[in-house]
């Protein structure tokens, strides 16, 4: 029997905290054991302190000592960790879930990081019935789970889902960092086709009238999250696409976007620069509350089937912080609270692999507007 249903790794950190508030004052987790870890002790005592006088227990746990790592996931049934660049902290973390039948969550953008994982602990993580769920934060629930919501509503074979996301809001340090690191890595950031073999050539940017505004096509681990939910639901069927775009108002604001890409690429493969770079955000750094009050997103699903199209759009507040910790504390707590209504229950898998239709009720509790225009 473990001790600790839930521990938030990386709690001391900007998205930490967040997350923490978001599952300390959630109704579920009074009947909860949840604590909190980081390497630092003097800031975690901090962070405790704030839900006096109910202070989750600390584990003190620093991400290169395996022997504190392996303490902790042997303590709990589930971790949620926020720790990183993934692809230098967090490798181990995942084996130690896998040797010990932990639970593990994380809210990873790196593509190299996933990839690795599938490829080394798949059968770990089934063998030792782990339920292993990688890019939980609201750049990657969001095309996951509006797709599945999209395709139910859906009654042709054929299912071409275009998702346009429209958002104000700021990346956090950790989130800067994982895309430097991913761009310094020289790894691609996306690759693979459609489940149907589709051959049709993909606009890169374009103007889009119904919308209003300039298409950006995103270079993302989401296309391959989504990719890979298709393929183990039926109601997707076989002949499914996907693609997905920022929206930008002015043609002005999408030569500057990439631009500054095309800038930051080539600077982040100099070790000298990459390391300007990250200073630039630095890790466990991110708006104020007035900041993220302001923010918002809205993630349009255009779905096109024979003879028919369905249109649906989720909306929500701050996306890179506020609905960030909530999103990956609602799955965490849906892999607890409702594991057996979970689609499946071992294995390295994608959020909506996990628990299929679940977050789409769990996070129309939590705020998140489903409409159907």
């Amino acid at each position: 029997m473990k001790k600790y249903d839930i521990v938030v790794f990386g709690a001391t950190g900007f998205t930490g905290e967040l997350i923490c508030d978001y599952l300390l004052s959630h109704e579920e987790s009074k009947k909860l054991n949840i604590a909190v870890a980081a390497r630092d002790k003097e800031k975690l005592e901090k962070v405790a302190s704030r839900f006096s006088p109910n202070d989750p227990d600390m584990l003190v746990v620093d991400s290169f000592d395996k022997e504190s790592i392996d303490s902790m996931t042997s303590l709990a049934k589930l971790i949620i960790t926020v720790v990183g660049p993934y692809s230098l902290y967090g490798e181990y973390l995942v084996e130690s879930c896998t040797k010990n039948s932990t639970h593990y969550v994380d809210l990873t953008g790196e593509p190299n990081f996933v990839h690795t994982i599938r490829k080394k602990y798949s059968e770990a993580a089934t063998s030792s019935k782990s339920i292993i769920v990688n890019s939980c934060g609201l750049e990657s629930i969001i095309p996951d789970v509006g797709t599945l919501y999209t395709v139910s509503k859906m009654k042709s074979d054929k299912k071409d889902i275009t998702y346009y996301l429209k958002s104000r809001g700021t990346i956090s340090g950790g989130t800067w960092a994982s895309f430097i690191n991913a761009l310094y890595s020289n790894k691609p950031i996306i690759g693979g086709g459609s489940k149907s073999g589709s051959s049709k050539k993909i606009k890169k940017i374009f103007y889009n009238k119904d919308f209003k505004s300039w298409s950006v096509i995103f270079p993302v681990i989401d296309k391959q999250i989504v990719y890979r939910s298709s393929k183990t639901d039926s109601i997707y069927g076989n002949n499914f696409s996907f693609n997905e775009y920022m929206m930008i108002k002015t043609f002005f604001q999408v030569i500057a976007l990439i631009l500054s890409i095309l800038s930051i690429t080539f600077i982040s493969k100099l070790g000298l620069f990459k390391k300007w770079l990250l200073s630039l955000r630095p890790s466990g750094s991110g708006p104020s509350i007035e900041q993220r009050k302001r923010n918002w997103f809205k993630g349009v699903f255009v779905g096109i089937g024979n003879n028919e199209k369905v249109v649906t759009q989720l909306s929500g507040g701050d996306p890179g912080y506020g609905e960030t910790a909530k999103f990956i504390s609602e799955i965490a707590l849906c892999i607890i609270n409702d594991y057996d209504n979970l689609k499946s229950k071992a294995g390295i898998m994608t959020p909506v692999e996990c628990t299929g239709d679940l977050m789409i009720n769990r996070l129309k509790n939590a705020g998140i507007k489903f409409e159907q225009f």
